[in-house]
């Protein structure tokens, strides 16, 4: 019985998530995200867990060594506003550092620079129940620790404060687009909406915690 309601509780998260770009595939709580990368830079997230800490996903644990030489990865640095990066020589990655297992976690996110598109595969474990992530004021690369898609707040439990902006990048344009949030609603068309593998920079007003809740039943 208790295989049965995984199985049925897997499939109702996959069907959640399925109508995004990304495709899930869930099974007992562990799966895979396929992400479709563009050429140039890709804004993405790693939203499986190696290990069920939330804590422990190093670049070669999240995404690996299939990808072509010359395939490089950028990371925020929030308490220095500048960018880290690290390249796939062949053999290794040029650098491999906790401010690069930091932004492979669930809840933030990397670009990745490919020379062509191709798919990006992350594997790991769902995290459920509820889960807290401190927000700094400035801005972070988030994303929900879930594979779970729609907007930070309405969808995974964000609670934006007035000023607060949320800048989406556009894989294929290369471009951001702002939405700010003015108390009542969001500008730019709308609270923006994420896919599975996704995120986004947030430019937060305050220093708060995101609490996001994911039960699968």
């Amino acid at each position: 019985m208790k295989a049965k309601t995984l199985l049925i509780a897997a499939a109702a998260l996959a069907a959640g998530v399925m109508h995004s770009q990304a495709q899930v595939y869930s099974q007992n709580i562990v799966g895979y995200i396929n992400v479709p990368l563009n050429t140039g830079f890709n804004l993405v997230a790693n939203q499986l867990d190696v290990d069920g800490t939330g804590t422990n996903n190093s670049v070669y644990t999240s995404v690996g060594t299939n990808l072509p030489v010359g395939t490089s990865i950028s990371y925020w640095k929030p308490t220095t506003g500048t960018y880290g990066a690290t390249s796939w020589t062949g053999t290794k990655w040029s650098a491999n550092n906790q401010l690069i297992t930091n932004s492979m976690n669930p809840g933030s996110g990397f670009f990745i620079q490919v020379a062509a598109p191709t798919n990006i595969t992350f594997v790991g474990n769902v995290i459920t129940g509820t889960n807290t992530y401190p927000i700094i004021a400035g801005y972070q690369l988030v994303a929900p620790s879930g594979p779970v898609s729609g907007t930070l707040d309405t969808t995974n439990g964000y609670k934006p404060s007035v000023g607060d902006s949320v800048l989406v990048w556009n894989n294929l344009t290369g471009l951001f687009k702002a939405h700010n949030y003015t108390g009542t609603s969001w500008t730019g068309g709308g609270d923006a909406q994420l896919s599975v593998g996704q995120s986004v920079f947030l430019a937060a007003v305050n220093n708060t915690n995101w609490t996001q809740v994911l039960n699968v039943q």
